[in-house]
């Protein structure tokens, strides 16, 4: 009777080992199909980041320390907050980030963003690629578990040394039904930091945990899993942590067969020493902008030149991108943010036409800086260091920052 029921367990063991193992493969198939179905597309992201003060200053220093101080010490205070949007696209090998409505001659890496991006997070699609490449017993049923999102099957896994994802180890979740991708939890320890602008001091961090949700998506014509929203926690090496949420929306295929834009006919350079007043049209909101974000500027007054005649006209625009925006909390709020104008498009106020021609520009900023002059008033030497190369940077005291009329001179 006793090694009958000793067989009996041992059978049901293996029965249950074999259910475990048959719903993993049929989930890291269903993900496999998810990587293959996303490569190619691209979404706008938009990343809400906020950065806390140590929550021991001046006490602890290693990063265990660190970690048990997260368990038991309320998060510090927060100092400092920005947007960041951009569009996502999932290539065959890592996530490329692109500026949101580029122009043909929008080349240049702006400060280092997208490069900042790619190195920073792969969220939209470059952990799950990694993960299809794991070794299926890597992954541990831990059987259904109740989250946020309902029920779901939960395996967890731990990627090993040597693979892309080392250091890694999380928690993917899915339809306990359909085997459909629901979630993604990863955590990893001791990796240097690439966040994007503001970095810690050190540089390094002692954990990153991300959560991404995923959810069934219409793309053109047919619905692919793709991911909702992904939040990020980060402790740095210096105590400071940066909390992220990233959001996806406006998915799409390219394009097949539409030829990228090609340049108009461009006039006569636009000569240097140029003042030009400008208005941004619509006003830059810190309620509502994001570094990343296109910008146009109209310039106020017709220029002439005694020689060549009108060289703009009021109504002709400049285009450029917010190459920072973020609020400073600590030691006083204020708000501050960078401008480059990269293009004019010129003969748009001529004849009150909808689209004039475009062409490269070079301009410096006029009256950037404090814009309500104030004791702490930027010198100038302190404002060419903040500047970003070819822009402005503007800097309002208190909670809320618009922009809208400034100057700028062509060089």
């Amino acid at each position: 009777m006793g090694s009958a029921c000793v067989v009996s367990a041992a059978a049901l063991a293996v029965a249950a080992d074999a259910v475990a193992d048959a719903l993993a493969a049929r989930v890291r198939a269903g993900v496999a199909a998810d990587v293959a179905d996303i490569r190619g597309v691209t979404c706008m992201e938009s990343v809400d980041r906020i950065r806390y003060a140590p929550r021991r200053p001046n006490g602890t220093v290693s990063c265990s320390d660190l970690l048990g101080a997260a368990t038991v010490s309320p998060r510090g205070a927060a100092e400092w907050r920005s947007r960041l949007r951009l569009d996502v696209t999932a290539g065959p090998a890592s996530d490329k980030f692109a500026f949101t409505n580029a122009s043909i001659f929008e080349r240049n890496d702006l400060e280092g963003i997208l490069s900042a991006a790619a190195t920073g997070s792969g969220e939209f699609s470059s952990f799950l690629r990694d993960l299809s490449a794991l070794d299926a017993r890597l992954f541990q049923s831990r059987g259904v578990q109740q989250t946020s999102l309902g029920p779901l099957l939960a395996f967890g896994f731990a990627a090993p040394g040597g693979s892309s994802l080392a250091g890694y180890h999380g928690v993917l979740f899915a339809n306990p039904a359909t085997g459909e991708l629901k979630r993604l939890t990863l955590q990893f320890e001791n990796m240097q930091s690439e966040n994007i602008e503001p970095k810690s001091d050190s540089g390094a961090t002692c954990r990153v945990q991300y959560t991404t949700d995923f959810s069934a998506t219409r793309v053109g014509n047919r619905e692919i899993i793709l991911p909702l929203g992904s939040t990020m926690e980060t402790l740095n090496r210096d105590g400071t942590e940066l909390h992220s949420e990233a959001y996806y929306s406006g998915c799409r295929n390219p394009e097949a067969g539409v030829k990228p834009p090609t340049a108009a006919s461009a006039r006569n350079p636009v000569p240097p020493n140029l003042r030009l007043k400008v208005r941004f049209e619509p006003e830059i909101d810190s309620e509502t902008a994001a570094t990343g974000d296109p910008v146009t500027g109209v310039i106020r007054t017709t220029l002439k030149d005694k020689q060549k005649g009108i060289i703009v006209h009021a109504g002709d625009r400049l285009h450029g991108r917010i190459a920072s925006i973020g609020e400073y909390l600590t030691p006083t709020p204020r708000w501050v943010v960078a401008i480059v104008f990269a293009t004019i498009e010129r003969g748009v106020g001529e004849n009150g036409i909808d689209q004039g021609v475009e062409q490269p520009v070079s301009l410096a900023p006029l009256d950037d800086g404090e814009r309500i002059p104030r004791h702490e008033e930027l010198d100038a030497e302190q404002l060419q260091k903040l500047r970003p190369r070819g822009g402005g940077y503007f800097v309002f005291r208190g909670p809320k920052a618009v922009l809208a009329d400034t100057e700028w001179e062509t060089r």
